[in-house]
């Protein structure tokens, strides 16, 4: 049905007949018609506003007439037109019809040599693919059309139309910049209108131009878009033309913050319409008005009375199961509860999650069945192709055997190269096959997302716990398919051969105890007892980690899904041979001997009524053997057990080595004049995490560790690191009360705080932010991903130095990202007025004003902003010293020692130093 709402929305896309004749109206003409020509012309047209109201059906059989008659007479131009309103129709219909119309239209248009029917028929299809959102498949479309139409010079209503459908489908992103793009066409289609002296197409283009106008904020030439398309829809009394004015007028004052007014447009549209024979677009137009009183007005009596009315014209036409029905049951259910009437709101509130149940599901049976056609198409075409060229390499082969006799050696080769080329084809099929996979995971992406917004949406508004827990229900399983998309992805990159192993060195006992130590949270909530045992070995290996962590996530998140509360589950590992040997299990196992070979089936079921394993150890089990390693399970009372073994070489021909850079024994000037490394605190309780990330920092930072939040606070305020990285489950203080410490305290409130936990739930996200973290990373990490963040949120403080060595005093507001830091800056620039002109002043002096230690205060500098204490006295004198030069007040001695120098070829030497130039100079350039 929402192939059906934007038909509606593109009412005035391509069609040469009147809008303004009623149903009544033509059906009465088709009585009395007297020529079979005039039946059908009238019939077109009867479809056509069919179409635009929503019945798709009746359009559907007034179309087929049409069409079967000008089959009968062959007239080019009709057969092509009733041919593409056909193939349009039933891209929103649930009728089955076998005929290609779309072909049919097509071969008409290229052997009449009509290069207006050709510009039809290419826009057609890419309109319907526009109405499905196939945007990348609808784009080309629109370009040809542009293309044929600027070769031969044609300019007509579908040439323009196909510019307006390249705009709509441009500003898609809503940014800045494609907005702009979209204007500029827009502005292209408007030339064009004129060129033609296309009234209703000049009128159209405005529509949309006070659309992007808005998007801009530029009301006021929204609003003489508007003006003028008003003008001439009101005098054609073009009733949805009109009723879509309304609606941009009510946009408008919306956009300059005038309610009022918007209020008034609203009742204007309806007034109007209530005049006219639209029933849908009133409908349409109660239903905006109402949720517009409930958000904007709040009179919820009334937007109840509009509400109910619209629901009911809705159901007088059986159109109930659409987008814009389901949101005018949801705004009711809102109405109610505002005005204490909840039991009316509950049963509205049932119904509203009743039809977006419907719709989802309905949905994804049309993107189901959608994909599934685009495969098969995408497949037979790859079949035809493939025999018909096996067909030809076969007549080879024949004419080989008849010169068998004359050249043997010539036949041999021919057989040769059919195979080598055959194989070749079937190799095709198969990439086509892992193209599918690939192409199918992205494609579920849009709706997957599509449905977790508006549940979550649901989700924050909804109080009711029975309806809460569905949402969640329906929550869960969108995350369950986003994993399984994410693995379709590995098992196409598999089954292409394009995936290889990236071998790294590194001490792999330590990185399977942090990835290990992931699940000892998800264990404990499904309430099993869960060891692991990992043998420590001090020496290196060459091993891809993200292969390795994908083959031990997938087992030990597959092995406690499937084991039954207060059982057991274990992970043991050891390296020997230069092999990793590691064995996963769980006790309580019905799985039988005979049924262990089938577990790694994609979507393996024991039985119907079973739940299936999905696709997690298919992707083992190949990960394994990309690995040149092996995989073997064993079932004996009542324990199943996966024992895995990986080569450590780092000669496989599946794999890449990455070798250890070696570093430079020099250093340039540039590099050894820092004597300062920043500052990285790390805080774990579990002391191999610390030495991982110890680890991937150690060439770059200074390192503190902390085993708990208490001991990490104290360190903090003693030291004052540049970036933090903390657990999340620790004893004593766990990290959201250390990150609340740190962003509260004056001495550590710009101190960027990395969480970084095994909880990967929605809540404990939400308590992160809550904390005011700067970043939220989930184990197992990712090393690059946790090296990058440090490095973008240091380099985020390096700008705020950058700002602060070109502002002249300090401002906060500009400065500073937190409440705390504005107080410190406050503060310091409190202390600056009192003491600038104190030559005496020094930084330990400016320290003890502040309330701090000098190393504290030196910390605190460096980090916020860039410099240390005395540097930092030295450049707010100078800065001031420049305000009093370009004013002329006083002497440059007496400036000198307004601002606290005390010496004159000190201060001389720091403004040069500081401004290239001296302190006369300055006043030269600046008088």
């Amino acid at each position: 049905m929402k192939k059906l709402l934007l038909l509606f929305l593109l009412f005035f896309t391509i069609t040469n007949y009147s809008q303004n004749k009623t149903i009544k109206t033509l059906r009465n003409e088709i009585k009395l018609a007297t020529s079979s020509e005039k039946k059908a012309i009238l019939q077109y047209e009867l479809a056509d506003i069919y179409r635009k109201n929503l019945n798709v059906d009746s359009a559907y059989f007034y179309a087929k007439k049409a069409f079967q008659f000008n089959k009968q007479k062959g007239i080019d131009s009709l057969m092509v037109k009733s041919s593409l309103q056909l193939f349009r129709l039933l891209n929103t219909t649930i009728k089955k019809d076998s005929t290609d119309y779309f072909s049919i239209a097509k071969n008409i248009a290229d052997k009449s040599k009509n290069k207006i029917l050709l510009i039809e028929t290419l826009y057609s299809k890419g309109q319907v693919s526009y109405l499905n959102n196939d945007w990348a498949d609808a784009f080309p479309e629109f370009l040809k059309v542009d293309s044929i139409s600027k070769k031969y010079k044609i300019k007509n209503k579908t040439t323009i139309y196909a510019i307006i459908q390249r705009s709509e489908i441009i500003r898609q992103k809503f940014s800045k910049e494609t907005t702009l793009e979209a204007e500029k066409l827009l502005l292209e289609a408007l030339k064009m209108a004129k060129e033609i002296k296309s009234e209703e197409m000049i009128n159209l283009i405005y529509t949309y131009l006070a659309d992007i106008s808005e998007l801009q904020e530029k009301h006021q030439e929204s609003k003489e878009y508007i003006d003028k398309a008003y003008n001439y829809y009101s005098k054609k009394d073009d009733v949805r033309n009109m009723s879509q004015i309304y609606l941009l007028y009510t946009s408008y004052y919306i956009g300059i913050d005038d309610i009022p007014n918007a209020n008034k447009e609203q009742i204007k549209r309806i007034t109007y319409l209530r005049q006219k024979e639209d029933n849908l677009e009133l409908a349409r137009a109660l239903a905006y008005y109402g949720s517009f009183q409930r958000k904007k007005t709040k009179e919820f009596n009334s937007a109840i009375n509009n509400l109910q009315e619209a629901k009911k014209i809705y159901e007088s036409i059986n159109l109930t199961d659409i987008d814009a029905f389901e949101r005018l049951i949801f705004n009711l259910s809102r109405c109610y509860s505002e005005i204490g009437k909840h039991e009316e709101a509950n049963i509205y509130l049932k119904d509203a999650y009743n039809l977006r149940e419907d719709l989802i599901e309905k949905e994804n049976r049309n993107l189901t069945t959608s994909l599934e056609t685009k495969y098969q198409t995408e497949k037979k075409e790859q079949e035809i192709k493939f025999l018909s060229e096996v067909t030809t390499k076969q007549n080879y082969i024949y004419l080989s055997i008849v010169a068998l006799l004359l050249a043997l050696g010539a036949f041999l080769f021919y057989g040769y190269r059919n195979k080598i080329k055959t194989a070749q084809k079937l190799k095709e099929l198969n990439e086509l096959k892992s193209r599918f996979f690939a192409n199918i995971s992205h494609e579920f992406r849009t709706p997957l997302t599509l449905i977790k917004s508006p549940v979550q949406s649901l989700k924050a508004e909804i109080t009711n716990e029975n309806h809460k827990n569905k949402l969640d229900l329906i929550d869960k399983n969108s995350n369950r398919m986003l994993n399984l998309v994410d693995q379709l992805l590995e098992l196409s990159k598999l089954d292409s051969g394009k995936l290889q192993l990236i071998l790294k060195e590194g001490n792999i006992t330590t990185f399977l105890n942090s990835l290990v130590d992931s699940f000892t949270f998800q264990a404990k909530e499904n309430k099993l007892a869960f060891t692991s045992t990992i043998e420590k070995n001090q020496e290196n290996h060459h091993f891809d980690k993200d292969v390795i962590e994908k083959i031990v996530s997938n087992l030990l998140s597959n092995t406690i899904k499937y084991t039954n509360e207060n059982e057991k589950v274990t992970f043991e590992s050891k390296i020997e041979n230069n092999q990793l040997q590691f064995i996963v299990s769980n006790s309580g196992s019905e799985i039988k001997r005979e049924d262990l070979p089938k577990l790694f089936e994609r979507f393996y079921q024991k039985k119907e009524n079973h739940q299936g394993v999905g696709i997690g150890l298919a992707l083992v089990k190949e990960l394994v053997e990309l690995y040149k390693g092996t995989i073997e399970t064993n079932a004996e009372n009542g324990i199943l057990s996966f024992a895995v073994s990986l080569p450590l070489e780092k000669v496989n021909e599946n794999a890449i080595v990455v070798t250890k850079e070696v570093p430079k024994a020099i250093i340039s000037e540039e590099s050894s004049n820092e004597t300062e490394l920043p500052i990285l605190l790390i805080v774990d309780d579990n002391q191999d995490v610390r030495i991982v990330l110890k680890d991937i920092f150690k060439n770059k930072y200074q390192i503190l560790e902390a085993e708990d939040g208490e001991q990490a606070l104290k360190i903090a305020k003693k030291d004052i690191p540049d970036c933090i990285i903390s657990d999340v489950m620790m004893p004593k203080m766990d990290g959201f009360e250390f990150t609340k410490q740190i962003k509260n305290n004056e001495l550590t409130s710009f101190i960027p705080v990395i969480l970084l936990t095994a909880k990967t739930t929605d809540e404990a996200h939400l308590e992160s932010l809550k904390s005011t973290a700067d970043t939220y990373l989930t184990k197992p990490f990712n090393n690059e991903i946790v090296k990058e963040t440090v490095n973008q949120l240091i380099a985020e403080r390096k700008k705020l130095h950058q700002r602060y060595s070109q502002e002249l005093v300090l401002r906060p507001v500009d400065i500073v990202i937190n409440s705390v830091d504005e107080k410190f800056i406050e503060k310091l620039q409190v202390i600056l007025d009192k003491e600038l002109s104190n030559s005496e002043f020094s930084s330990e002096d400016f320290a003890t004003a502040v309330g701090m230690s000098r190393m504290q205060l030196h910390r605190k500098l460096k980090s916020l902003l860039g410099v240390s204490a005395t540097e930092f006295l030295r450049n707010e004198r100078l800065k001031v010293a420049t305000e009093l030069l370009k004013k002329g007040n006083g002497t440059i001695a007496e400036i000198i020692y307004a601002v606290g120098f005390n010496d004159t070829s000190y201060f001389i030497r720091c403004f040069k130093e500081k401004y290239n130039c001296t302190p006369s100079e300055y006043q030269e350039k600046n008088k």
